[in-house]
């Protein structure tokens, strides 16, 4: 690529920096995406509709997000001004082919060319068939194990979600037909709730009935 052209992107890129600097400086300027412009300026939200909390997390969210944007736009041209200088511009980041000039004229920062861009895009046809990495290595409460239906002795999900509805659900016994009391209605009908090893079981009668006279 010779001067002339370099000068011209240089020039578009300075250009370009300059545009995603000014929208910094008036997001900044009248507290765009600041956490004081939304913070309470009541003792207590208590008399306020959830729906108007809700609308200004949401704007707050929004515009952070926009300043990220171009805070990020902004580093990108300089990793394509610091490539003038030592000479990698407008060569494939990836391939090491020239990246076409209709390409750079739109996005003169672009690392890849197009080929590689497409070939680094994720398909979202194939990702939503995917399950998240995370559900290999997570257990419970979250894993396999939450309310499993398997006899063991372990105090897992469905024992914690036993003991946890002792104190109170949106389902009492009776609104359940068929049991007339809350020990009846929250026995496990597999696992031994509460036990996790042999020694549980022993009550303290059969103990002291093993103690010498």
């Amino acid at each position: 690529m010779d001067n002339d052209k370099i000068n011209h992107y240089k020039n578009l890129l300075l250009k370009q920096k300059e545009q995603h600097a000014h929208v910094i400086h008036d997001m900044k300027k009248f507290d765009m995406g600041e956490n004081d412009k939304y913070s309470a300026d009541e003792l207590s939200n208590y008399d306020n509709h959830p729906g108007e909390l809700g609308t200004q997390v949401f704007e707050l969210e929004q515009n952070m997000a926009l300043q990220v944007n171009e805070e990020y736009n902004i580093q990108e041209i300089n990793d394509a001004l610091q490539r003038i200088e030592d000479g990698s511009y407008g060569k494939c980041a990836f391939c090491g082919k020239e990246i076409d000039e209709e390409r750079l004229e739109v996005i003169p920062y672009a690392r890849f060319c197009i080929d590689c861009e497409k070939e680094k895009e994720i398909d979202m046809e194939l990702l939503k068939y995917n399950r998240p990495i995370e559900e290999k290595v997570v257990d419970a409460p979250f894993g396999r194990k939450y309310l499993n239906r398997q006899e063991d002795d372990e105090y897992e999900g469905i024992d914690q979600l036993n003991d946890v509805i002792k104190y109170g659900s949106a389902s009492t016994p009776q609104d359940m037909g068929g049991y007339h009391d809350y020990e009846d209605y929250y026995t496990n009908e597999i696992d031994k709730q509460g036990i996790v090893d042999h020694m549980d079981q022993i009550s303290n009668e059969e103990y002291k009935s093993q103690l010498p006279d």
